[in-house]
């Protein structure tokens, strides 16, 4: 492996880890989602897309504006579920509706999605953001 390449976590962002799901109360399920990095493409993608949408929005009514910024936060979180255990399809609306219903669930991937530790080991404990 070339000096460089001990740097690079592009893949291992965009493929994922799975996280296993509890109910409310703590109990276990069968239930999990496959959550991407922080660092994963389709986030930071969504990140950007957020941020654009905002700033339109930034001329509309505060009512009009919270709810494009609550859209947005939605979709963001969204692009860090790739996969789930559920029958429904994986697709950002059934993401986003899930994650809406399911706040401490879009906590969770907000959680998991920013661990670079479980992501990377150690790759960024000597890293300023890290």
């Amino acid at each position: 492996m070339s000096t460089m390449e001990a740097f690079a976590i592009r893949q291992r962002a965009n493929d994922g880890r799975r996280v296993a799901l509890t109910l409310p109360d703590g109990s276990p399920t069968d239930h999990w989602l496959q959550i991407r990095s922080q660092w994963s493409d389709a986030f930071r993608q969504a990140r950007e897309e957020a941020m654009q949408q905002v700033a339109r929005m930034a001329q509309a009514g505060k009512a009009e504006l919270d709810a494009a910024l609550e859209q947005s936060l939605l979709a963001v979180r969204a692009a860090l579920v790739s996969d789930w255990s559920f029958d429904e399809p994986c697709v950002p609306d059934n993401v986003c509706a899930f994650l809406r219903e399911a706040p401490q669930i879009a906590e969770l991937v907000d959680r998991a999605g920013a661990d670079d530790q479980a992501f990377f080991g150690n790759a960024f404990a000597s890293s300023p953001t890290g």
